[in-house]
C-alpha cells in the first residue's frame, strides 16, 4: 500500500509537470510573453516594469524580463502549496484570469480567495467613473488638480462607492515643503494604490480643501470592470517610487483603464509630462466617457449663499456658526422673510461644518451648535433650492502646452516674439475650466528677434500664483512666486530673479483686484536685492475673454527705482487658439521702454 501510494504521487508529479510544461511550450508558441495585455499586467511599457516593489514578482528577474515572469506565473499556479489567500491565484487573480482564457489551462488547483471575493460582495461593482478635483485654491501641490477612480455598485447612492486612489507616502502637512517638492520630482517617496470609500474622499476634496468635483463615467461593460477590479487586488500593497511630473497619481489611473479594455491607448497620449485635467482629456478622446456630473465644493456652496444673503444674513450666518446668536433668534424675527432666514440657516450650517473641519471648533460643540441650526431650518419647512452657478467643465479649457508667435513695435522699432510653454495656465489665459486667479508655469521660454538680433525675452523656471478676493466668508490671503529670467529689470537684457510675496485681492463676479508685496532677488553686477510693490486687476470681458493690468513701483538696495506696467488682452478664439495684445511700459536705466504686441497662441 504505501509503495502504490509513492507511485501515484511519482506518476501526479510527471503528469503535472507534462502539463506545466505543455502550458509554458503554448505560451511560448503564442508569444504571450510578448503580448500587449502581458505587458499591462507587469506594468511595463517598453521592457522593465514600472512597478518597484519586489513583491510583485514571482522570478528573480521579473521586472525586467517579462518572460521569465510568465514562465514563474503559470508554473506556480499549477504548483500552489496553498490554497486560501496566500495561493498565487488569489494573490494574482487578474493573471490567473487571463492565463485561463488564452491557454485553456486546465487542472488547476481549486482555490478559497476568501479575503478577494469578499471584497468583490462587499464592493458589488458594476460601473467605473473617472473623478476630477479641481485645483485647490492656496495649495501650490494640487494646481493641478487630482484624478482617481470610483467604482460604483448597483445602490443608486454614489456615497456608497469606492475610490481606487494613487498618492506617494508622504504628509506633506509633516514634511518640510522642500524637501517634499524635491522627493515629488525625484522620485523620493514610494507611490501607493489604495481603496476607500468614496464619501471620505469627497469628504477629502470637495468639503475640506473646497475643490469642486467633475465625474466623467467610462463606457466600461461588466466583465471590463471586473477585469479592473481583478487587476486593482493584485497592486494591493504594492509601490511605484512616485515622480510628480510622470508617474504620478493620474498617470497611474491610466494602467487601470487600459486593463479593462486594453483596446485603448491612454498612454499613449503623454511623452515627457502627466497632468491629471490632460488625463481627463485623452479619455474622452479613447472613447469612454459617456457621461458627465458636477459636485460643487463647499465653498462653492457657502459663495452661492453669499450672493443670495444680503448684509445681515451674512452676519448672522457666521454668528450662527460661530455659536454667538441662538439659532431662535433668527427663527423668530418677525421682520425677516421666510425665504431669507432659511438660507441664512442653512449657511450656518455649512460654516459649522466648515469650522469643524478646518478644526476650529471641537466635535461636542459643532454637534450641539449644528443639530439646533438644522433645528430651526426644519421649523421653516421646504424653501427654494439655492441657485448653484455651473462653472464651465475643466475638459472645456485650453489643453497645457501653449505655443506663442507674436509682431509688434518696442521703442518705435519691429520685433517679433515666439514661445513654448509646456505647462500650464496663467492669469491672463482665458478661465474657461480653470479656477480663476490661479497660476502655474513650469518653463515659459520665449525668445525675441529685433534690429540687434535673436535674444532671451524670457526664461521661466517656475511661476506659481493665487489670488484669491476676500469675501464675507473666507479671508485668504493672495500670494505669488517666480524663479527664472525676464525683461521687467532696469536692464534691458534678461535677468535672473526670484520673488516670494503676498498680499489680498478683492472683487466679485465681475472680476477682481490686488496687491501685492514682493521682496526680489535678482543677479546683475549692479545690485541683488529689491522690493517690489503690485497692484493689478482681472476682468472677464465675455465669451472666455479676457483684460488683466498690473502697475509695480520697485525699490531697489542701491536706491534706485522704478515703474513698470502691462495690459494684456485675452480673446478666446476657440477652445486651444486665441488671441494677445499686450503692451508693456518699464523704465529701464537709459529711459523707459514700450512695447505694443499682438500675438496668437495655440494651446495642445
Amino acid at each position: 500500500m504505501y509503495r502504490f501510494l509513492i507511485m501515484l504521487m511519482i506518476l501526479a508529479s510527471v503528469v503535472q509537470a507534462n502539463v506545466v510544461e505543455n502550458a509554458l511550450d503554448k505560451a511560448a508558441d503564442l508569444a504571450l510573453a510578448e503580448s500587449r495585455y502581458w505587458h499591462l499586467l507587469l506594468h511595463m511599457p517598453k521592457d522593465v516594469s514600472e512597478v518597484d516593489d519586489p513583491a510583485f514578482f514571482l522570478a528573480p528577474d521579473g521586472r525586467e524580463n517579462a518572460g521569465a515572469e510568465l514562465n514563474a506565473t503559470i508554473t506556480a499556479l499549477y504548483g500552489e502549496t496553498r490554497f486560501d489567500d496566500n495561493a498565487t491565484g488569489c494573490r494574482f487573480p487578474a493573471r490567473r484570469a487571463w492565463l485561463q482564457e488564452r491557454l485553456g489551462l486546465e487542472g488547476l488547483p481549486a482555490l478559497q480567495c476568501t479575503a478577494y471575493e469578499t471584497l468583490v460582495r462587499k464592493m458589488d461593482p458594476q460601473s467605473v467613473t473617472l473623478v476630477f478635483s479641481s485645483a485647490h485654491i492656496n495649495s501650490p501641490a494640487s494646481m493641478f488638480g487630482h484624478t482617481f477612480l470610483r467604482i460604483d455598485s448597483s445602490y443608486e447612492s454614489k456615497m456608497l462607492s469606492y475610490a481606487v486612489n494613487y498618492a506617494a507616502g508622504a504628509d506633506p502637512d509633516k514634511e518640510n515643503g522642500i524637501v517634499f517638492a524635491i522627493k515629488g520630482l525625484f522620485g523620493g517617496y514610494p507611490g501607493f494604490y489604495s481603496l476607500l470609500p468614496y464619501y471620505e474622499k469627497l469628504k477629502e476634496y470637495r468639503d475640506t480643501e473646497q475643490r469642486d468635483v467633475w465625474e466623467y463615467d467610462l463606457d466600461l461593460n461588466h466583465d471590463e470592470v471586473m477585469a479592473m477590479i481583478r487587476h486593482i487586488w493584485e497592486l494591493k500593497g504594492v509601490y511605484n517610487w512616485y515622480y510628480f511630473f510622470d508617474e504620478n497619481c493620474s498617470y497611474n489611473m491610466l494602467w487601470l483603464m487600459e486593463i479593462a479594455r486594453p483596446d485603448v491607448d491612454v498612454r499613449g497620449h503623454f511623452i515627457y509630462h502627466i497632468i491629471p485635467m490632460e488625463t481627463v482629456h485623452a479619455t474622452e478622446e479613447e472613447g469612454l466617457v459617456h457621461a458627465k456630473h458636477y459636485r460643487p465644493s463647499k465653498r462653492t456652496l457657502l459663495l452661492a449663499y453669499e450672493r443670495v444673503l444680503d448684509k445681515r444674513g451674512e452676519t448672522e450666518a457666521l454668528a450662527l456658526a460661530d455659536g454667538v446668536l441662538e439659532p431662535r433668534e433668527v427663527l423668530d424675527d418677525p421682520v425677516r422673510d421666510a425665504q431669507m432666514k432659511r438660507y441664512t440657516l442653512e449657511a450656518a450650517s455649512e460654516l459649522a461644518e466648515y469650522r469643524l473641519m478646518k478644526g476650529k471648533v471641537d466635535k461636542a460643540a459643532y454637534s450641539e451648535r449644528f443639530h439646533k441650526i438644522l433645528s430651526a431650518r426644519a421649523a421653516l419647512g421646504k424653501g427654494e433650492t439655492l441657485p448653484v452657478t455651473r462653472p464651465r467643465n475643466p475638459d472645456e479649457g485650453h489643453r497645457a502646452t501653449r505655443a506663442l508667435a507674436a509682431t509688434g513695435w518696442r521703442d518705435g522699432n519691429p520685433y517679433q516674439r515666439i514661445g513654448i510653454r509646456p505647462a500650464y495656465h496663467d492669469l491672463s489665459d482665458s478661465d474657461v475650466g480653470f479656477m480663476p486667479g490661479t497660476q502655474i508655469e513650469f518653463l515659459d521660454l520665449e525668445a525675441r528677434y529685433d534690429r540687434d538680433g535673436a535674444a532671451v525675452e524670457k526664461a521661466t523656471i517656475v511661476s506659481i500664483t493665487s489670488i484669491a478676493p476676500q469675501s464675507a466668508f473666507f479671508s485668504p490671503f493672495s500670494w505669488r512666486m517666480r524663479a527664472g529670467w525676464d525683461q521687467s529689470f532696469l536692464s534691458r537684457d534678461a535677468v535672473f530673479g526670484t520673488t516670494v510675496g503676498a498680499g489680498f485681492a478683492a472683487g466679485g463676479r465681475w472680476g477682481y483686484g490686488y496687491l501685492l508685496a514682493e521682496p526680489e532677488i535678482f543677479i546683475t553686477d549692479k545690485g541683488y536685492g529689491a522690493f517690489n510693490t503690485t497692484a493689478g486687476v482681472l476682468f472677464e470681458t465675455g465669451g472666455g475673454s479676457k483684460l488683466a493690468g498690473e502697475g509695480g513701483y520697485r525699490f531697489y538696495a542701491d536706491g534706485m527705482r522704478q515703474w513698470t506696467g502691462r495690459v494684456e488682452h485675452t480673446s478666446r478664439i476657440s477652445q486651444n487658439n486665441a488671441l494677445k495684445l499686450f503692451f508693456d511700459y518699464t523704465e529701464k536705466t537709459d529711459g523707459p521702454q514700450r512695447s505694443f504686441s499682438a500675438a496668437f497662441v495655440h494651446y495642445y
